[in-house]
């Protein structure tokens, strides 16, 4: 084989490695992780404070992967008059694997979401909830296995 049929495979399989590239950039999604994030901006300062409330009271990890559950456990002394806890789990790579949901802690502060309802990966997780006229706030990265 002369430098010409060389030059020749080379240049093939560039082009095939292009091709390959472009079809699987259009494979991919560019999902933003929130919608509405401009009207969600304007009451970011509630969620500032919120997450002062809760860091001043507690810093520990809330959210953690028990067993093949998902287990949220909130500091006991924050779960009095509990009330509106809303808990959002954001796959940033895949909307469609999003959960939301509310949630009522029992009396030592835990609450367990079956692991079936999620895919393995890495999720963003909002965590809040009022208790005794104040507002509380956690986001944390969680990855499950």
């Amino acid at each position: 084989m002369n430098w010409g049929h060389k030059l020749t495979v080379v240049i093939g399989i560039f082009i095939l490695a292009m091709l390959s590239m472009v079809y699987l950039a259009f494979q991919q999604t560019n999902d933003m992780v929130d919608t509405n994030y401009y009207d969600k901006e304007l009451k970011y300062q509630l969620k500032i404070d919120a997450a002062q409330n809760l860091n001043a009271a507690s810093t520990e990890v809330l959210v953690t992967q028990f067993e093949k559950n998902v287990k949220i456990l909130l500091p006991k002394n924050l779960i009095k008059n509990f009330a509106n806890g809303k808990l959002e789990f954001l796959k940033s790579d895949d909307k469609r694997r999003d959960l939301n949901l509310s949630f009522q802690p029992d009396t030592a502060g835990q609450f367990i979401i079956d692991g079936k309802r999620f895919v393995r990966g890495l999720y963003k997780v909002r965590l809040q909830w009022e208790s005794e006229d104040k507002s509380y706030y956690r986001e944390q990265d969680l990855m499950l296995e």
